[in-house]
């Protein structure tokens, strides 16, 4: 798959611990977006202005970048500058919310364009918000000021108790939801990430197939599951984890850039044999009588073709949807040989698929297949076929393949 448009969370995804950007994952997404074209978007709970200086590092400028600040609550074009979407909250709800901050015994944290209202400026929590958000608390009350998003921060017991209630209250009203222990976000009810990204895919003309998302928290897992390959940090929490199609390394291990090094560059390791060596033990098989060859191979990537003619058609002239499930076994089948320790074979358990497209009986198939998950005795993989004439997404599956000892 060409994926063209990676949206990425700043804070605990795509920076490490120390809220810095390594250099690993810069340079991964400088190269995606100057040799392949591809759209960076960063995302955050966070101001815009948080963000700007990771845009100018990345020089999303330069290559058409875009921002999306406070959940969804901003889109802002980083080439022209301008913001390109925005939400604003009504006064009366942050008047609402400043008194039950005050009731609580929690503080409020009212987010303007240059500024952050807070009911305790000297609350230790939000001094650590602002210092990260590059704007200064204030005390004086927003009444004439645009407000985003408003957050309550405190101790854990009481942001968990505090959720409960807001829930109950003005859950139909607002969008509720914590993205910490101690910050309880309440947003627009028509604020989400997803729906931001979805409406940048509109505005770009880009399918939901070709985007990456990648993540760490709850707030994150729609987004991984909007996207065409969804992916969540290993630091992320185990809920979100389940969501992924794959899970990267850390954020403290540049998940950034090993995602981009094994989907986007598809810089796999080696294996030890070549292209020929696989296609040599074709002759006399199903894979022959379809016509299936393979072009690439590395641990934990394979690539193959297969024609759409009188062996893999319907008698519509259309291609078969057995012959996808076929291709797809057979590609998750070379994988999991090449990621086989000695004495290791491997057996296919269950094969599943969506048919998304048809293709003509002429047409080449392109199959790209990726490991979701390598284990002691299962391999997961998923594979996605492409026609080469139109380039469109045909068919798209999980194989699962048992690993045994060799007898």
């Amino acid at each position: 798959m060409k994926y063209k448009i990676i949206v990425i969370d700043v804070f605990n995804t795509l920076l490490n611990n120390k809220y810095e950007l390594t250099e690993e994952n810069r340079n991964a997404l400088l190269y995606i977006q100057k040799e392949l074209g591809i759209r960076v978007v960063l995302t955050s709970g966070r101001t815009a202005t948080a963000l700007k200086p990771l845009a100018e590092e990345l020089n999303l400028r330069e290559y058409s970048g875009y921002l999306i600040p406070y959940h969804g609550g901003q889109i802002v074009n980083c080439r022209s500058g301008k913001v390109i979407a925005s939400h604003r909250m009504a006064t009366s709800f942050v008047d609402v919310l400043d008194a039950r901050a005050r009731a609580e015994g929690v503080t409020l944290l009212a987010f303007g364009r240059d500024s952050i209202f807070s009911t305790d400026p000297t609350d230790p929590l939000a001094v650590k918000e602002s210092d990260i958000c590059g704007q200064p608390l204030v005390s004086k009350h927003p009444r004439s000021s645009e407000v985003i998003k408003c957050s309550f921060v405190g101790e854990a017991e009481k942001i968990a108790e505090l959720e409960v209630v807001m829930r109950r209250d003005y859950g139909d009203k607002l969008n509720i939801f914590r993205s910490s222990e101690t910050l309880l976000e309440c947003l627009p009810s028509e604020v989400q990430k997803i729906k931001a990204i979805s409406d940048l895919l509109d505005k770009l003309d880009l399918s939901r197939d070709e985007l990456v998302s990648v993540g760490d928290s709850y707030c994150d897992v729609e987004m991984i599951q909007l996207a065409g390959l969804g992916v969540a940090v290993a630091n992320a929490r185990e809920a979100v984890k389940a969501c992924a199609d794959y899970i990267t390394t850390s954020n403290e291990e540049n998940g950034v850039a090993h995602l981009v090094d094994k989907y986007i560059r598809h810089e796999y390791e080696a294996v030890p044999f070549s292209v020929e060596d696989v296609n040599s033990i074709v002759p006399g098989t199903l894979m022959e009588s379809l016509g299936i060859r393979c072009t690439k191979i590395a641990r934990g990537y394979v690539e193959a073709t297969m024609p759409v003619d009188i062996r893999t058609r319907q008698p519509m002239g259309i291609l078969h949807g057995g012959a996808s499930l076929a291709f797809a076994e057979t590609l998750a089948g070379f994988g999991s040989v090449a990621l086989c320790n000695p004495g290791e074979i491997q057996v296919g358990l269950q094969v599943s698929g969506n048919h998304v497209s048809s293709a003509l009986e002429g047409d080449v198939l392109r199959g790209e297949a990726s490991i979701m998950h390598q284990g002691r005795s299962t391999h997961v993989w998923s594979i996605n076929i492409y026609s080469t004439k139109s380039g469109k997404l045909i068919c798209t599956c999980r194989v699962l393949n048992s690993i045994l000892k060799q007898r």
